[in-house]
């Protein structure tokens, strides 16, 4: 991308996932049209950004993508820290952050927040849907990392908790909905049946 969408000077994050307690399995794996719901994600982000780092726990196994791998230091902790480890490993000022078991989502979305990031300034725009703010699909300067690491060690570990910090900025619904009118970007497959919800709408299937 070139001029006024210009993301590669962004990095992209991707949270692999924990536990997968209500999946059942690892939502890495996740077959999605014969690949790994992890890489197709990864393809997704990957003509938009300069690197792409994946944050996984220390035994996780994952499929073979060309990105590199940080191994979260507090998996017991919750994605908080996770995402903090990840924004202290990107090379470049601002990284789009994404979770694995979010594969529908639209490249014209992290565009638009990554310019919003930049042009306001801000610590973070985190998209709001359905009046919940999507933290797992915003975008980061990397400097908020420190002030992630701190709440973490007040005993914060709610990723709700960032939309109340200094600097960032929550970009509303109508936004959203201006560029993905079905919210489709902040679809998760945290359940078998949210899996086959995503798997329909990939392959087409009604």
């Amino acid at each position: 991308m070139k001029g006024s969408n210009d993301t590669t000077h962004t990095s992209a994050i991707i949270l692999t996932g924990g536990r997968s307690q209500r999946m059942g399995r690892p939502k890495a794996w996740l077959d999605l049209g014969g690949e790994p719901a992890l890489r197709r994600l990864a393809d997704i982000v990957r003509p938009l950004t300069s690197e792409i780092v994946l944050v996984a726990a220390a035994d996780q196994d994952l499929p073979p993508i060309d990105a590199r791998v940080v191994h979260d230091r507090h998996p017991e902790l919750g994605p908080l820290p996770a995402l903090a480890l990840g924004l202290e490993s990107v090379r470049s000022s601002h990284a789009l952050v994404l979770a694995c078991d979010m594969p529908l989502v639209r490249p014209a979305v992290l565009v638009w927040l990554d310019q919003e990031c930049r042009r306001r300034k801000a610590t973070a725009v985190i998209p709001v849907w359905n009046d919940v703010a999507q933290p797992l699909v915003a975008v980061y300067d990397r400097q908020i990392a420190d002030t992630l690491m701190a709440l973490v060690a007040d005993g914060e570990r709610r990723l709700q908790s960032l939309r109340t910090l200094e600097g960032v900025h929550l970009a509303s619904s109508e936004e959203m909905a201006a560029l993905d009118p079905e919210g489709v970007s902040f679809h998760t497959m945290n359940t078998p049946e949210e899996y086959a919800t995503i798997r329909n709408r990939w392959s087409g299937t009604p």
